[in-house]
């Protein structure tokens, strides 16, 4: 399984892996920048030329190759049901986002591919065998697929959030085997960001952005329902940032009766960028969330906090975030929604 099997130590040889994952992504990252698969930039977009996309190629390719390994240098049989799953379920997710990218499909064939993705892993990890928790698993899988994808729109947001996510989630499931997930990830992300921050040569696409939404969300449910890993608010807790971006935008696009499935640029990140603030500044504060969020958790781990103070402390600076972007907004308002 995933999160299952004797406790691991952290073998010698697994630090090799996570290098050799880290170059093999970067190179095949610099090999996607030659397909000159282009974004053209239009009136969502936060680029104002022309970028090659599909930079996820790398990722995806990367983290699929190193897990058996990493299994194996852990103790483990390369695959079980749920890795395997999981795997399928991400080059599954992975090719139907990467022929999105260069073919535009409508938006109903993407959903489907994510809800398949989605079944492909809660049918796989061992989550309560009931309706009702197999339908949540799927819905926290396809939100968290699609709350990615939606916060990909700026250089090394995503990118740079999910690897240190992964790399707190990591320290914090020590001896488990889900760090044969989470660190190569982590590492394959790593290969990836200098080609997007500060400057992009070149964009994640759905490829990245989608799969990196589906892994998070599997790893979130394995926290949630096995034992022995981290408690099932760790990745609430690393992800605050980029959930309440997602929840806040969609609830005030609500309120205002706009639709909530059409694209827009109304995102705090966009606003804030929009109204002046640098989107360097932007990342490294949504990066800063994921690390608050990582001390919180740990904290919240050791019994200093309740479950809930910890994330009331987490949800507070989000607060305060989207209290300033929009008194920002209202100085220097951005274009009209």
């Amino acid at each position: 399984m995933i999160a299952s099997g004797p406790a691991p130590g952290f073998p010698l040889a697994f630090p090799l892996l996570l290098l050799a994952t880290w170059i093999t992504a970067g190179l095949l990252v610099a090999a996607t920048i030659r397909l000159g698969v282009m974004d053209h930039p239009g009136h969502r977009s936060s680029h104002t030329r022309p970028t090659p996309k599909g930079g996820g190629i790398g990722i995806v390719t990367a983290f699929v190759l190193a897990v058996p390994i990493g299994r194996v240098l852990h103790g483990m049989a390369p695959l079980d049901l749920p890795a395997a799953g999981l795997l399928a379920a991400t080059i599954l997710l992975g090719a139907v986002s990467w022929l999105d990218d260069v073919h535009q499909w409508p938006p109903i064939l993407k959903l489907g591919a994510q809800v398949a993705a989605s079944v492909l892993v809660a049918l796989t990890l061992p989550v309560p065998a009931t309706l009702p928790w197999f339908v949540l698993s799927v819905a926290i899988l396809v939100f968290m697929t699609n709350a990615v994808n939606f916060m990909d729109g700026l250089n090394g947001l995503v990118s740079g959030s999910v690897m240190l996510a992964c790399l707190a989630l990591g320290v914090l499931s020590p001896g488990s085997p889900l760090v044969t997930m989470v660190f190569p990830l982590a590492a394959a992300l790593t290969g990836f960001l200098p080609f997007n921050f500060p400057a992009a040569r070149i964009f994640m696409g759905d490829v990245g952005s989608q799969t990196c939404g589906l892994l998070l969300g599997a790893f979130a449910l394995v926290c949630a329902f096995q034992p022995g890993m981290p408690p099932w608010y760790a990745v609430p807790m690393l992800l605050a940032g980029l959930i309440y971006d997602v929840v806040y935008t969609l609830a005030r696009r609500w309120r205002r009766g706009a639709r909530l499935m059409e694209g827009h640029r109304e995102h705090l990140y966009q606003r804030a960028t929009q109204a002046g603030l640098s989107p360097v500044a932007v990342t490294l504060i949504l990066w800063s969330f994921v690390l608050w969020g990582g001390v919180m958790a740990y904290i919240t781990m050791l019994g200093m906090l309740r479950p809930t103070s910890g994330l009331s402390a987490v949800i507070l600076p989000q607060l305060a975030w989207s209290t300033v972007v929009e008194r920002q907004w209202t100085k220097r308002p951005g274009p009209a929604e």
